[in-house]
Order: C-alpha cells, then structure tokens, then sequence
C-alpha cells in the first residue's frame, strides 16, 4: 500500500447505530484505513472490505479478548506494517493498547460518550466484562495512550475531570456528508416531527412523546431500535409512528421532507449521556431545525433561536412549546442550520483535520529513525 496505513480498530464491527465511524474511515484520502475487529456485524462500506482483519475463530477471538494481542490479527499488521492504530470509544482503546504497544505504534482513542459518562458502578454492575475491565484498568489507557479525541468539546472537559489528560486530549468532531445530507427541494410536510435515535434512557424518547400530547397538529416519526420499544409504543398515543431501524439514506430522505428534527436527549441514572449525536449534525447538513436540550455537545451544533431551539432537559412543557415554535418557524432555521453544518461540521474538512493529526506521529517516527 503505498499510502500510510491507519490500523481503524472496533471490536464490533460494526453495530447498527455506528455507521459513523464507517464514514470516517472511508472519507480519509491520503491515509489507507484497515479495519480490525473482533466480530462482524454487518456490511461494510465500500473500500473497507480491502484488507478486513478478524480473527480465524472463536478460540483465537477469546485469546485476543484475554491478552490484548496475539494471533493471526497481530500477525497480519506486522505484514501490513500500519503506522498508527485508531480505537474507537475508550474500552476498545483499552482492549488494543497491548497490541499497539507491541508493535511499536501511537495509539489514538477516539472518546464518544458513554466511555467517558456513565459511572464506575454502573459499569461494574453491567455484567459486561469489557465495561468491567476497563473500570479496573482505565488509568492504564489513559497514560499509556499516544492521544485522545473527544467527539466535542463539552465531552473533553468531562474526560479530563475523569483523569485523561489534557495535553493529549482533544476535541475532533465527526462531520458530516453535505452532499448525502442536504436540504430537498421537495416542500417540508406541516407538523411533521422526526426523531433518529437508539432508544435508549439517554435519548429522551419518553419525555419527547409526552411533549407531542401537548403539541397540537404534530406527528411524531420515531426512527431506531433498542430495549425501550415497547415500554415507549405502549406510552405513544395515535400520533406517533416507529418505523425501527432504516438505512442512512432513508433516514436522510426523511430530513428533507419533515419540518423539526427533535433530540431531546438526557442523562439516563447511570450516568450514561451523549458525546454530541450525529443525527444533529446530519439535521443540519439537511436545513432541518433541531429542537433538543441542552446536554453534553449538543450546544456546539444548535445556535438558540437561530439555527434551532434549546431547553432544559426532561422538561416537557418547555420541549412542547419549542416544538410548535419551531414548527411555525418557517425556513429561516433551516437555513442557518445549514450554513452552521457547512462552517463547522464539512466531513472533508474534519477528516484533513484527522488527517493532519495522523500526520503527526508520523512525522514523530521518520524523526525517530532519523
């Protein structure tokens, strides 16, 4: 490969709602991403099947889980001979470091939200050995680390008070595709509220159909999937529709045509929050106003009372009175929203900006051998 080689590991490539992490790897120009993982979950973009690397079985799985290294995954990066490696959420930091120590390479930990928000006891109680070993360990990450980025800058204030350190801690955001996600010439339909989200206590699902029993004249289109469904289908009343899971172009297909993308989102009892959802950014990119709270990153990518309208978390009556403000708003949020999309969130822009930090260890190295 003639292009610097970026080692892009998730142990689970790749879960429903992480399309994200695809489109950045897939946008990088003058780096070639393989991708490392553990198990497969689903289709991958085109370009990121070259060189996919998984373990041969389930036996050599355990053993990576175990030791960190090892096996035929580390036997095929010493081939390709990466010059860094690229985690994704802290925990996958965690469970690759000893690989990315063995073979001599920074390791670069991308921090999203729950890795960095949900607490030390939740995480224990979760039963879910990742999340266990890395409460134990984490201090092991955070100053063995090469580099951390933050998915915003409230998330990095939040990890530094949680001991990453700030000299190796920054703010990356993911950006957005602003051909994919763009604003339709097609006529926004009236009342239409669009929701896009895992659904899950964080996301403020609950809180947001109880806000639409008080909105006159809206529906509600629930996007996603997750434990919460029926508990939340039970509370909704004639107004609201699940649709499950879509693909990202249908999702995007349905930004242009609705009138309020709503986030609600909240910090759930364990702790767990938000870095800053793409699906805000997305809206943007698309001129769809967001109505949502004022949680974690969210502010970073809703100007209030410009681009969009913010409240204060798990407040309904609030939440519902935005909503139909919004709605009435007409298309002047919609097009700030866009113009915010295009000055901050461009994915071709945070991706020469990834890019350029990559550039960095390797400029470390070529002095090294120097």
């Amino acid at each position: 490969m003639s292009r610097p080689v970026a080692a892009i590991f998730r142990s689970a490539l790749f879960n429903a709602s992480e399309r994200f992490i695809q489109d950045q790897a897939a946008s990088l120009t003058r780096w070639q991403p393989v991708m490392v993982g553990l198990e497969r979950k689903g289709a991958l973009l085109p370009g990121l099947e070259e060189g996919l690397i998984l373990p041969a079985n389930r036996a050599e799985r355990r053993l990576f889980r175990l030791r960190g290294r090892g096996g035929g995954i580390e036997q095929r990066l010493r081939e390709i001979g990466p010059k860094l490696v690229h985690a994704h959420f802290a925990t996958d930091g965690l469970l690759v470091l000893p690989l990315a120590r063995a073979l001599g390479l920074p390791l670069v930990t991308s921090l999203r939200g729950y890795d960095v928000t949900r607490t030390d006891a939740s995480l224990l109680r979760s039963g879910n050995p990742a999340w266990i070993r890395y409460v134990l360990l984490k201090e092991r990450l955070q100053r063995r680390g090469a580099l951390f980025l933050a998915v915003s800058d409230a998330l990095r204030e939040k990890a530094i008070a949680g001991g990453f350190p700030a000299e190796r801690t920054r703010t990356h955001y993911n950006g957005v595709d602003l051909e994919r996600f763009h604003p339709g010439a097609e006529t926004r339909e009236p009342g239409l509220i669009l929701h896009v989200a895992r659904l899950v206590e964080k996301k403020g699902t609950a809180t947001l159909i109880d806000a639409l029993a008080r909105t006159p004249d809206a529906r509600l289109v629930i996007v996603g999937e997750g434990p919460l469904r029926a508990d939340l289908e039970r509370r909704a009343g004639p107004n609201v529709r699940f649709l499950g899971a879509l693909p990202s172009d249908e999702v995007a297909a349905m930004m242009r045509r609705a009138s309020v993308l709503a986030a609600p989102s909240i910090t759930a009892r364990d702790g767990d929050a938000e870095g800053l959802p793409n699906v805000v950014v997305e809206a943007a990119a698309s001129g769809l106003p967001v109505v949502a709270t004022r949680h974690s990153g969210i502010p970073e990518a809703v100007e209030d009372q410009i681009s969009g309208l913010l409240v204060g978390e798990g407040d309904v009556g609030a939440l519902a009175a935005a909503l139909a403000a919004a709605l009435a708003a007409g298309p002047r949020m919609g097009e700030a929203a866009r113009a915010l999309a295009e000055r901050k969130f461009d994915r071709r822009v945070q991706t020469a900006r990834l890019e350029a930090i990559y550039d960095e260890f390797l400029s470390k190295a070529d002095k090294n051998v120097k």
